[in-house]
């Protein structure tokens, strides 16, 4: 067995149908098939597995995931007992987010190429298109098969969310602040979902939380798209914000929002959330994370990018911690 790029070169086994040195997509999404379910080397198992929570940005599906715990959590003042229907509400948004993370990066392979994004595994080849999409068919599908045995409502928000996750990476993410709105939400949303998991009533708690997650998420992806402009409009044609606006007015947005996610991160505690002082204390690093995040943005943008939706995503991340030990 040759082994190229950590996988299977053409003399593998599996590529019996290949046809002028090449090999037929469904043969490839075939062998990632195989390579998922039955692989005969240990490495290579945890190679594909490595490549495969790289395109679903399985890191995201966790922090999702998370949130609608946060969610429940918040709703009932107390950690829910771990039943079958919370652990469904909890695959329910990573299957989400590891489809629609698999179906960007299919729509988005000459974008990627073009901003140079070589970790990505199918601009690397490590990991077939069809193989990609079909994996997002399945985790999406599979999203809202498994909310169908929460509740309607869980059933309702998922079935809208996952239609809004293939809009925006077919189409909305190429409008001005559409598909920045769109991924704000998708940060929102965990937390409603949670709140309705466990009560048919909105909680004002997981209100306040939703609208913590979309300042976060709207910011950054705002971020996000001043960083892929010039490969957004080579290969998308699209209009995004900063291309209609420019970079630096974009950005000016951005850190807008990153100032206004410090006085939000601080309402659950007003609305009546217990707080102690090591809650306090991720609260304040998450909040000085963001500090430093604007600071960059307004002194260094071209070189912030990385930088801001990095720190943007573990300052989330660390408030979330906080406000969870404040609920329980």
């Amino acid at each position: 067995m040759i082994r190229v790029n950590n996988f299977y070169s053409k003399k593998d086994v599996g590529y019996a149908h290949v046809r002028d040195g090449k090999m037929c997509p469904m043969m490839r999404a075939n062998r990632d098939y195989r390579m998922l379910i039955n692989m005969p080397s240990e490495k290579v198992d945890m190679g594909f597995l490595k490549e495969l929570l790289r395109l679903t940005r399985f890191e995201h599906a966790l922090m999702l995931a998370a949130a609608v715990f946060i969610g429940e959590t918040v709703v009932l003042r107390s950690v829910p007992q771990l039943s079958s229907m919370i652990i469904l509400s909890l695959l329910v948004p990573i299957f989400s987010e590891m489809g629609s993370f698999a179906l960007n990066d299919y729509l988005d392979i000459e974008t990627d190429r073009l901003n140079k994004k070589k970790e990505r595994p199918l601009v690397k080849g490590t990991i077939s298109p069809w193989f990609a999409l079909w994996f997002s068919v399945v985790s999406l599908s599979s999203s809202v098969l498994l909310s169908y045995f929460i509740n309607t409502n869980a059933f309702l928000i998922a079935l809208v969310f996952n239609l809004l996750a293939i809009a925006y990476n077919w189409k909305l993410k190429d409008l001005p602040l559409v598909g920045n709105i769109y991924i704000g939400l998708s940060m929102a949303i965990p937390f409603i979902f949670g709140n309705f998991v466990i009560s048919d009533k909105i909680s004002m708690l997981a209100i306040a939380l939703a609208l913590i997650g979309f300042v976060a998420g709207l910011a950054r992806e705002i971020v996000k798209s001043a960083q892929d402009m010039e490969g957004d409009m080579k290969a998308r044609g699209s209009k995004t914000l900063p291309v209609v606006i420019g970079k630096r007015p974009a950005l000016a947005m951005a850190s807008l929002l990153y100032i206004l996610f410090i006085p939000l991160s601080i309402s659950p505690f007003v609305l009546g959330l217990w707080i102690s002082p090591l809650p306090a204390c991720m609260i304040g690093i998450g909040d000085g994370l963001i500090l430093m995040i604007v600071y960059n943005l307004i002194t260094k943008p071209e070189d912030s990018y990385g930088f801001a939706r990095n720190a943007s995503l573990a300052a989330f991340a660390i408030g979330l911690v906080g406000i969870l030990l404040s609920a329980i």
